[in-house]
């Protein structure tokens, strides 16, 4: 063949085989802005196993799609991942503080609220706010490292001493970020905290099998560890 700088030869030859659905990593959708998972859902982009729109912002974010990836190198399928993370979601809680309530009104993660700090947390598969009681946060998260993957995070600057020492208890993984999610959200500081299901080895392997076996959506494909899709079912993806 002659050489082909302009690249118009290769428009002309066979097209490639396609890259096998269980090589290609699930396509996470970023929790924030809000609007973005609408605008993902309505573009099938969350839907039949293409995508999974994350509802944990920030550090759990990160724990999500640290798992996938994971996960992905695993062998598991773009559909089994989905799945995967959805057990995860729900069976994690999350705490997020934040010096404004109205931010975290905005982004989706509480229904009321002024302009002064508040706290929201995800617990059973819903935001929701939360007293902000920093003596609360310490016993959750001396708690939450004995039994569970249990990691904090403080973004941006000048969040008080007393709530980053609340999450900061030993044994507690504690990462400091310069912008992270209070970039995200447009505020000074955030400070969070994640208690999520520890997953060895053995039991992954053991949830694929089960993940396996389980009745798939006959709208989105995912197989359903619970009688009803939360990825379909309205009002289930809080």
């Amino acid at each position: 063949m002659t050489a082909d700088p302009t690249g118009i030869l290769r428009l002309l030859e066979a097209p490639a085989e396609p890259e096998p659905a269980a090589a290609r990593p699930l396509r996470l959708i970023s929790a924030l802005p809000a609007a973005h998972g609408r605008a993902a859902r309505a573009e099938g982009l969350a839907g039949a196993g293409a995508g999974h729109e994350l509802r944990l912002p920030g550090i759990g974010g990160r724990y999500l799609a640290g798992l996938a990836g994971h996960a992905h190198e695993q062998g598991w399928q773009g559909t089994e991942v989905a799945a995967l993370l959805d057990a995860v979601e729900g069976r994690a809680s999350m705490w997020i503080v934040s010096p404004s309530a109205a931010a975290l009104r905005r982004a989706g993660l509480l229904e009321s609220g002024g302009s002064r700090k508040a706290c929201a947390r995800w617990s059973s598969g819903r935001w929701s706010q939360a007293p902000l009681d920093p003596e609360a946060l310490a016993r959750v998260a001396a708690a939450g490292r004995a039994r569970a993957v249990c990691v904090g995070a403080v973004s941006g600057t000048g969040a008080p001493r007393r709530i980053v020492e609340a999450v900061g208890a030993d044994g507690v993984q504690l990462g400091w970020l310069d912008g992270g999610l209070a970039a995200s959200l447009r505020v000074a500081w955030t400070v969070e905290l994640l208690v999520a299901p520890a997953l060895p080895g053995g039991s992954l392997m053991a949830l694929r099998e089960r993940i396996a076996s389980a009745p798939r959506c006959s709208w989105c494909g995912v197989p359903m560890l619970g009688a009803d899709c939360t990825r379909c079912l309205p009002g289930a993806r809080a």
